[in-house]
């Protein structure tokens, strides 16, 4: 990949590796873009095409059941879950719905195209809701319909209906009849077809998981690499604490070279002719000269404790107002004759770091989300035995992971702020990680499949044949396009089969043959 994708310039150093998060970026955005200021009804279209409770579902009152709907998108329109003309189901009134289910997104919306997913012309979408049964007795029905920007979609329209009963009807006593005439035993009835097994079935439900104690690792992410020609542009690097606490910088030996008790600014360049880092003030005055590495660390090991690189403009291309440009743990500014780039580190704990990472949309499943947690959190460990970056004067790696889709896009505190639900299940794994032979994984997994995975082998990610990660049938996929390397997981197939009622373990063991579920911390 040759153009950056964000305010600074990145160079891909595995543009086969991790693409999902810039696949499905691009997409959010050109569907923002590419609207026009009013799009005509006739290019939002749909057709129902399936569904679940074919008879009218009869059920006790105020008791819950699911329920979903296939709709085809027969317009000339791609269907998202994001920005002002996003797709969502609700009830044709805007009112209330008697159904309204505690999970629904509002109480008139049940739910909405997922935000990752684009759903082009001539491909389905399925909307799976809970519904919560009136409580009292009697026939209910109520009228749904898709919506895109506030305005109906034709051929978008769905009626539920709901009988609540209290009690079961009697069962008719059948009057006295005389002994059957003899007859000729009748052949026998051939067994039921039972319904098709979904994809993911074929794992166990039960998520067993071994215990490993051990303590919870450091991460050490390569931000921002600046080589000789970008350094009118970048430097000097201005970091800060925009919380205002005490933070400290060292030198590679820890000595103490500078307090800020004020989470003061200071500027930070390095001379490739001298060999020798600068430290100056907010104002250019002169603080200091070193021919060693910064280290920047809190005065006071504090959670909340952030830095700022108040120059560095880096947020998602998809949203200006955004700028992710803030991290917590510590930094290091250094500098790697071998390669002659200027980095730009960022060291913090790995809990800390998987709640800031950009690889998955907030919104997604909870199943999802845990198995995608459970995959970075595996790949970084994975690469902190086994480290790609050691292209250093003394062969030791510089950092564990990019912050790239090189190896997983990490944007940082802001991002944490961002996303809830993805915190909410990374606290809810913590420490579990994907093992084969007591070893964590190479959790490699990608955007979208066209029908398979590929191994490691096929792809030409590994240099031999790897147990765990071999070619699957991955029916989400069939009929699309291929989108990333194909090794491991496919997160849009993840997402249905959560969304279909698998749990995370269920997922990560469909796609990666034979692991474990290991919490080593």
């Amino acid at each position: 990949m040759t153009q950056p994708y964000f305010f600074f310039k990145i160079k891909d150093m595995c543009s086969k590796n991790k693409i999902f998060f810039i696949i499905s970026s691009i997409v959010i955005l050109s569907i923002g873009l590419s609207l026009p200021a009013q799009a005509t009804t006739s290019e939002y279209k749909a057709q129902r095409v399936a569904q679940s409770h074919a008879a009218i579902p009869e059920v006790a009152p105020g008791t819950s059941f699911t329920f979903w709907v296939k709709f085809l998108n027969t317009g000339t329109r791609s269907w998202s879950g994001t920005g002002p003309d996003r797709v969502i189901l609700r009830t044709s009134s805007g009112m209330k719905s008697r159904f309204a289910h505690p999970t629904w997104f509002d109480n008139n919306t049940p739910n909405l195209v997922n935000p990752v997913l684009t759903i082009f012309p001539n491909e389905e979408a399925l909307f799976r809701f809970s519904i919560l049964a009136p409580t009292q007795d009697g026939l209910w029905w109520e009228e749904f319909n898709l919506f895109w920007g506030g305005t109906p979609i034709p051929g978008g329209k769905i009626e539920i209906p709901v009988k609540v009963t209290s009690t079961p009807a009697p069962a008719a006593e059948e009057a006295e009849k005389p002994p059957p005439e003899p007859r000729p035993t009748p052949e026998p009835l051939p067994e039921p077809v039972p319904e098709k097994e979904l994809f993911w079935q074929a794992i166990p439900t039960e998520i067993n998981i071994k215990e490993k104690p051990g303590q919870e690792p450091e991460v050490r992410v390569g931000l921002l690499y600046i080589e000789e020609d970008e350094d009118k542009k970048y430097l000097p690097l201005k970091i800060s604490a925009p919380n205002r606490a005490s933070y400290d910088i060292y030198d590679k030996n820890d000595f103490l070279l500078i307090r800020n008790t004020q989470g003061e600014l200071v500027e930070i360049i390095y001379d490739r002719k001298i060999e020798r880092y600068f430290i100056n003030n907010e104002k250019g005055f002169r603080l200091m000269l070193t021919d060693s590495y910064l280290k920047f660390r809190p005065t006071k090991e504090e959670a909340s404790f952030i830095f700022k690189i108040v120059n560095w403009q880096n947020g998602p291309f998809w949203d200006s107002n955004e700028i992710d440009n803030e991290f917590q743990g510590t930094l290091e500014v250094r500098y790697n004759p071998r390669t002659q780039h200027i980095w730009l580190i960022n060291q913090l704990p790995m809990e800390t770091y998987l709640k800031c990472l950009g690889e998955a949309g907030d919104s997604s499943p909870t199943e999802f989300l845990k198995a995608q947690i459970i995959a970075a959190r595996t790949y970084a460990m994975f690469r902190e035995i086994s480290p790609k970056y050691t292209d250093t004067p003394d062969g030791n790696p510089l950092f564990m992971l990019m912050a790239t889709q090189a190896d997983q896009v990490y944007r940082g505190y802001r991002r944490a702020l961002r996303s809830p639900n993805t915190t909410r299940a990374v606290e809810a794994t913590r420490g579990i990680i994907a093992t084969y032979e007591n070893n964590p994984i190479l959790a490699y997994y990608f955007a979208q499949s066209d029908g398979k995975t590929r191994s490691s082998y096929e792809a030409r990610m590994t240099k031999k044949l790897v147990a765990y990660l071999v070619s699957k049938n991955d029916p989400p996929g069939e009929g699309k396009t291929l989108l990333g390397h194909g090794v491991g997981m496919p997160q849009r197939s993840a997402i249905v089969a959560a969304r279909e009622g698998a749990n995370f373990s269920q997922i990560l063991k469909y796609y990666y043959t034979g692991i474990e579920l290991t919490k080593i911390y």
